[in-house]
């Protein structure tokens, strides 16, 4: 028995994982720019430090969940799937 088979994942719903992996962190991301750019121009209220540690932060996580995404579409395309 694969691992497919038992976890019940088929190749729709990791095509769905892959392409949401990517669109969440481009969300994640462009949210980080935000709270670093919110805070540049005065209109959020956040000190400064936890302002770029937040942005910071979401911009890392973003940026592993596109990196996570990509490596999948590779690994599924090398497969053959």
């Amino acid at each position: 028995m694969s691992l497919n088979e038992r976890t019940g994942s088929s190749g729709s719903i990791n095509k769905l994982r892959t392409r949401l992996n990517v669109g969440m962190g481009v969300v994640y991301v462009v949210l980080g720019v935000l709270v670093l750019g919110m805070r540049v121009f005065g209109t959020i209220a956040l000190p400064p430090t936890a302002a770029y540690v937040l942005g910071g932060v979401m911009m890392l996580y973003g940026g592993f969940r596109v990196y996570r995404g990509i490596t999948d579409i590779r690994n599924s395309s090398n497969s053959g799937e």
